[in-house]
C-alpha cells in the first residue's frame, strides 16, 4: 500500500451493534458494561472463523461529554500499565440513551477491571445495570478522529486502523435511509463480506459525510466497486 499524508479530522460515526451485558465476579460491580458480541458484522457472520476484535462499552450514569471522557482518558493512560484506545459516545438501546466510553485494543481481558477503576478514579461514575442484555441490537454513535489516507478518488484509508476504508457521499443520510441503502448494495453478490457504518467529519464551517467500510484484505479497487454500487442505489 502507497503511503500518503495522513489527513486528521475529528467527526463522528453511528453504526448498530448486537450488544450484551458482561457478568463476571472479576468485574466491577454496580457497574453496566457491554460488549459488542459480534463487532462488524456484517463481515464476521459471512466470514465464519475470523478472529474478532473486542470492543466494550463503559456505560456511565450522568451528563459527561466529550471533553470530559476525553481529560480523564489523558489521566488513565499515563498511570495505566497496559495500551488501549478509549472514545466518547452514546449507546441507545430500548428506551435508553446513555454515555458511554467505547473501549478498543485492550490485549488482556483482565485489564477491564483495572481500567474501570482508573475511570471511577477520576469522578466519572457507572450506570448500575438495570436489566440483563444478551444479543440486543443497540445504536452506536461516537466522536472520533479520524487519521486519513488519501487513496484518490475521493477514497481513504484508515491509518489508525487496518481493514477500514472510508468514501464520500453527497449529503446527509438518516441512520435509516443509510441501512436500507446499504442492505440493498450488499444484494450484489460480487461485494460480499463487508461490513458498514455511516461517518461525518467536520470541514471548515460544513460536514463531510462518508460511509465507512470493514473489510479484511481490503484495497482501493474493492471500496470503490462498494462506493460505486451505494451512489447508484443513493440516486
Amino acid at each position: 500500500m502507497e503511503k500518503s499524508v495522513i489527513i486528521e479530522k475529528f467527526g463522528g460515526l453511528v453504526k448498530q451493534e448486537s450488544l450484551t451485558c458482561l457478568e463476571d465476579k472479576s468485574l466491577m460491580p454496580n457497574a453496566c458494561l457491554l460488549e459488542a458480541v459480534s463487532p462488524f458484522s456484517g463481515y464476521y457472520s459471512e466470514e465464519p472463523g475470523a478472529s474478532k476484535p473486542l470492543y466494550l462499552f463503559l456505560v456511565l450514569e450522568g451528563n459527561y461529554s466529550a471533553e470530559d471522557v476525553a481529560r480523564a482518558t489523558i489521566n488513565v493512560k499515563k498511570k495505566a500499565g497496559f495500551t488501549f484506545d478509549a472514545a466518547f459516545g452514546k449507546v441507545s438501546l430500548f428506551e435508553h440513551t446513555c454515555p458511554v466510553i467505547r473501549i478498543r485494543d485492550l490485549e488482556n481481558y483482565a485489564n477491564i477491571r483495572e481500567l474501570q477503576l482508573l475511570y471511577h478514579e477520576e469522578g466519572l461514575e457507572y450506570r448500575k445495570r438495570i436489566r440483563s442484555i444478551s444479543n440486543e441490537k443497540g445504536i452506536i454513535t461516537l466522536n472520533k478522529l479520524f487519521y486519513l489516507g488519501y487513496w484518490g478518488d475521493e477514497l481513504f484509508i484508515d491509518r489508525s486502523q487496518q481493514h477500514h476504508g472510508y468514501f464520500k457521499i453527497p449529503r446527509h443520510l438518516d441512520f435509516e435511509e443509510f441501512i436500507k441503502i446499504i442492505t440493498e448494495v450488499k444484494y450484489e453478490t460480487s461485494l460480499l463480506y463487508f461490513d458498514a457504518a455511516y461517518a461525518w467529519y467536520y470541514e471548515g464551517e460544513g460536514i463531510q459525510n462518508m460511509v465507512r467500510i470493514y473489510r479484511e484484505g481490503l484495497t482501493k479497487e474493492k471500496l470503490a466497486a462498494i462506493r460505486n454500487k451505494f451512489l447508484s442505489v443513493m440516486k
